[in-house]
């Protein structure tokens, strides 16, 4: 009787084991997580890499646009244009963008938002992946809008 036992807690803690051990593809995934303080010091090393971002929602610095804060800088984030989708967040509200780390016409870097998570509400903007034109290439008045 005691060697089942036995068996059967080794067989357990295996399982155990095997459910606590972090697989490599979310192991991997861990780099897709860097703050906005390791963007800014080596921004090269992060252009066109998704990521995803932690913080609270800062001013908007144009009509869509707006800093996101994580304790170690800020970062402009890029929903798109107004037209296509307006954002509207509370300053200091808490955030999770996820979006490609891209260079900025006026110098620096943004992050290109592909969803944008709240508390309340999960704002999907595009597909992730970022394959293709974005769903806003064509203008405002394209046709099938």
């Amino acid at each position: 009787m005691r060697a089942s036992v036995f068996a059967t807690i080794v067989i357990g803690l295996a399982l155990v084991n095997s459910f606590t051990t972090v697989p490599i593809a979310q192991a991997q995934s861990v780099a897709d997580s860097p703050t906005i303080g390791q963007i800014q010091s080596n921004p090269g090393a992060f252009l066109n890499r998704v990521v995803t971002i932690s913080g609270t929602t800062g001013v908007y610095v144009d009509d869509n646009e707006f800093l996101l804060d994580d304790g170690t800088g800020q970062i402009v984030v890029d929903p798109g244009p107004w037209w296509f989708r307006q954002i509207t967040l509370t300053p200091g509200a808490p955030v999770v963008v996820t979006g490609k780390i891209d260079r900025m016409r006026r110098g620096g870097v943004d992050l290109d938002a592909c969803r944008i998570e709240t508390p309340d509400t999960t704002i999907q903007i595009r597909d992730c992946s970022f394959d293709g034109p974005p769903p806003w290439a064509g203008g405002p008045n394209r046709r099938g809008r």
